[in-house]
């Protein structure tokens, strides 16, 4: 290869690098200069608590029914419930927990001083109470209250264990009068946040009319004593309730249907003659004859 064709070669291989770099920065001209994000301007104001999500009249407030949410400070009003500037104060949020929504609180709403109550304010325990529901109370003892590990809004049934005559004998006997009971409160207590166990004296109970009747007679009978009850009613429910953030719906307190005598729990117990046994009589033609059948 000549000299001459060489040095064409060389500089059509620097026109073609030069007309490359020469359009990719026509190109980089071209295209529009990347634009930087303006801050966001910085919102100036007071932290005040609102509602977590909608909270319907009647509900007791727990830490998940809350939050803090930035508020204008010029119209923050003195109803308001606001984060304090420093944390070695009390926290709002633990002093509102267990008081009760008097009121309708919608999700991002403030939540005011006159639109909730808390446990000891008048009027707080008939908030509490579903319609149609009484409130009564009824005393316990370390043994009938489960040694304090019941708490507000725990289920419980109510166990009543009493002498009967039967067979010319004092018999001794227990059985469940009511089940699925709530409790509203024990003693002055209805937060039931603290999780710490305590000996309470007086349980309060959420009860119709005719099972508040039901009560007063009771404590007249014999001795009463609380049973705690699970969340789910089976495996099934337990399951749906440990997975789901919707609560279960309120049951209703209901009459018992099981009782146990004395001779079933102590081997040395005899049944008296003829206890639990029903006489039936039988006519055929002119003879009558008495039949025995156990009760079951």
């Amino acid at each position: 290869m000549s000299v001459r064709n060489i040095i064409l070669i060389v500089a059509a291989l620097l026109m073609t690098v030069g007309t490359a770099m020469l359009a990719r920065d026509w190109l980089n001209n071209q295209r529009p200069a990347p634009q930087v994000a303006a801050p966001a301007p910085k919102v100036e104001g007071a932290m005040v608590l609102v509602a977590a999500s909608d909270l319907p009249a009647g509900t007791l407030l727990l830490d998940k029914h809350l939050r803090w949410q930035i508020w204008p400070s010029k119209a923050v009003p003195e109803t308001y419930i606001m984060k304090p500037e420093t944390e070695n104060g009390p926290d709002p949020i633990q002093d509102t927990v267990g008081a009760v929504v008097r009121k309708g609180i919608a999700t991002g709403e403030p939540v005011t001083r006159g639109r909730i109550l808390k446990p000891g304010d008048r009027g707080f325990l008939a908030v509490v109470l579903r319609p149609g529901y009484r409130a009564m109370s009824i005393q316990v003892t370390p043994t009938s209250g489960i040694s304090g590990l019941v708490f507000p809004g725990d289920r419980v049934d109510l166990i009543l264990t009493h002498s009967v005559p039967r067979g010319g004998k004092e018999r001794r006997a227990s059985e469940t009068i009511l089940t699925n009971v709530r409790v509203l409160a024990l003693d002055q207590t209805i937060n039931d946040q603290s999780g710490e166990a305590r000996i309470f004296k007086n349980a309060t109970l959420e009860l119709t009319p005719k099972q508040t009747e039901m009560l007063t007679v009771l404590s007249e009978i014999g001795r009463i004593t609380l049973s705690l009850r699970s969340l789910a009613k089976d495996e099934d429910e337990f399951e749906r309730l440990v997975n789901s953030d919707d609560p279960l719906a309120e049951g209703d307190p209901t009459r018992g249907l099981t009782h146990t005598w004395d001779t079933e729990v102590s081997r040395l117990l005899w049944e008296p003659t003829g206890a639990n046994l029903d006489t039936v009589q039988v006519s055929r033609g002119k003879e009558t004859e008495e039949l025995k059948f156990r009760r079951r």
